[in-house]
């Protein structure tokens, strides 16, 4: 049986609102698990290379880490309230991801939850914390637009069904099993999407090559047959399948606009330096595509079995 037990919510002090802390709730709740409400502060004055007197930088640096932990012992009762084990932590980091990093080197967390808003180009050069957790957090990352509670019912698997590389495979089952797992505990409707690629424009790009009369008939009729078998085998109703020709991020897109999707699952397969800032990620266009919830995975992200 595959279960979420440790639950890691990662809080934003810059932000009035913590959506991903009312996520967690709703989230920990369901599926019985524990969560963990991170936050870090920093100041580069309170480092060794700093002028000033070590006995004022210890002061300086206690009074900062006690007033976060302060302000995360706020969210404590309302998690207690609700029969939830709750725990804090408060790291000395400059970046929020790097306190992420820190506290998943100790401890052994199943899912990663933090607040998102719309990213600009400036973010997308200097590695915004969100897209440094898309990329090397070790467990999955679910960013979340809304505190508002998951009301269509309905959750978007985004999968590439005919790649047969075993990051893609893995990262498929990965996309599945965890969609999969919170549909059947929240009740709700499991989609599935899949693009393929525009065959027509490919060939146009090269008028000397003759595109064979058949060629998108056999590329559909590939993808039907992979996605029928991702479908029986996690239970997904014929007309919850979706395929589509475009670029995924376009796909997936518009499919979450139809169906109303309260959540879309997608991979990370995740691109590194230059060709990240010019080119982005599927997975990172996607976030500041769709209006709902994201839940990233890569090819090592798997919900562990539940020891029971």
């Amino acid at each position: 049986m595959l279960d979420i037990n440790h639950i890691l919510v990662v809080l934003d002090s810059d932000h009035p609102e913590q959506p991903a802390f009312d996520r967690a709730l709703a989230l920990a709740s369901s599926v019985k698990a524990d969560i963990t409400i991170l936050g870090s502060c920093y100041e580069a004055y309170c480092e060794e290379s700093s002028s000033l007197e070590l006995e004022t930088k210890n002061k300086i640096k206690n009074a900062l880490i006690n007033n976060r932990q302060l302000w995360l012992d706020t969210f404590v009762d309302e998690a207690e309230k609700q029969g939830i084990e709750i725990s804090t932590e408060v790291h000395w980091q400059k970046n929020l991801h790097n306190a992420v990093m820190a506290s998943m080197n100790t401890s052994d967390f199943d899912l990663v939850i933090k607040g998102t808003k719309p990213h600009s180009i400036v973010d997308r050069i200097f590695t915004h914390s969100d897209w440094n957790l898309l990329r090397h957090c070790q467990a999955p990352v679910l960013l979340v637009k809304s505190s508002k509670p998951w009301a269509n019912n309905r959750i978007l698997a985004s999968i590439d069904a005919t790649s047969h590389d075993e990051s893609h495979k893995l990262i498929n089952e990965n996309i599945l099993d965890f969609a999969e797992h919170l549909a059947d505990h929240f009740k709700t409707d499991l989609h599935l999407v899949n693009s393929y690629p525009m065959v027509a424009l490919a060939f146009a790009m090269v008028p000397e090559v003759t595109a064979p009369d058949d060629i998108q008939k056999y590329i559909t009729e590939q993808h039907k047959t992979e996605c029928e078998y991702y479908a029986k085998k996690y239970n997904i109703n014929d007309d919850h399948i979706h395929i589509t020709e475009g670029d995924p991020d376009d796909v997936v897109e518009v499919m979450a606009k139809e169906i109303e999707a309260d959540l879309v699952v997608i991979g990370s397969v995740a691109r590194e330096g230059w060709s990240g800032v010019l080119l982005g990620n599927t997975a990172e266009r996607i976030v500041d595509r769709v209006s709902c919830d994201v839940l990233v995975i890569k090819p090592l992200d798997g919900v562990k079995p539940d020891v029971n």
